[in-house]
């Protein structure tokens, strides 16, 4: 179990990343207005002439609530596609895709559910108690729902193109600085940065509804060895109720206490 487990983690880490790493809350920015938890109010009351304000209340606004995200992370021959369903409030989430590996992940609370083929115990899921883990567990910081700034808290510039439709600029750096240190998120940014031949010059393109939502966004990482990382999100289906359950009792094995050493 432990060595399949250090196999997987780094596929999960990066498979709920896709999900997580563009998105988040950022109430340390400049905006003000508050969202709406049925994300159904009128567009924030932002002026057209502050393009990063848009992109930013449009991530706020995006996950104030229930939602469904697809998304793609693509690195040269290697691709992981997700589709996930959340409730970042309720800290609810199920989803589903290749990492490249068929996976499968549900999140309850604190308590998460891993399906996949690099288990190799007796039974189909793991149950993993993420209160047990250590402060900048990769794991814990993949789960953290709420805690997740990403790249949209380092908008640095950003233009209007279109109708709804942003392309602009994020700091690594920047996001780092504004994302939470709790779960190793801002380490996490970091790490990333590092990667990055410019983590200051981070291209981004963004689509925001009529009503001030996030809906789509996209950006391209170019690293030092990996050679351009793209990742593509879609967000859909705002306020929709997300209820996720665990799996049957009987397919469920706990995660032993030595497991945890490497989660």
């Amino acid at each position: 179990m432990i060595i399949s487990m250090r196999r997987l983690i780094p596929a999960l880490s990066v498979a709920l990343a896709a999900l997580l790493v563009g998105c988040g809350t950022n109430s340390d920015g400049p905006t003000g207005t508050q969202p709406d938890p049925a994300g159904t109010s009128s567009a924030p009351a932002t002026s057209p002439a502050d393009p990063i304000a848009v992109v930013r209340q449009g991530m706020d606004r995006s996950l104030s609530g229930a939602l469904q995200m697809d998304a793609s992370v693509k690195a040269g021959p290697v691709s992981v596609q997700l589709v996930g369903k959340m409730d970042p409030v309720a800290r609810a989430l199920h989803i589903t895709g290749n990492a490249p590996e068929p996976i499968e992940a549900r999140l309850i609370g604190d308590v998460a559910y891993i399906k996949s083929a690099s288990l190799d115990g007796d039974k189909p899921w793991m149950k993993i108690d993420l209160t047990k883990l250590r402060p900048g567990s990769s794991m814990r910081q993949s789960f953290d729902l709420k805690s997740q700034t990403g790249i949209v808290g380092g908008v640095v510039s950003a233009e209007k193109v279109g109708d709804g439709r942003y392309r602009g600029i994020a700091d690594l750096e920047k996001a780092a600085e504004v994302a939470s240190a709790e779960a190793g998120m801002r380490d996490g940014i970091k790490s990333t940065a590092k990667l990055a031949k410019d983590p200051k010059a981070i291209p981004f393109e963004a689509t925001v509804d009529a009503d001030g939502r996030l809906t789509a966004l996209s950006y391209t990482v170019a690293t030092k060895s990996l050679g351009d990382v793209v990742t593509e999100m879609r967000m859909s289906d705002f306020g929709k109720p997300v209820t996720v359950t665990a799996p049957p009792a009987a397919e469920i094995e706990e995660a032993a206490e030595e497991t945890y050493q490497f989660l």
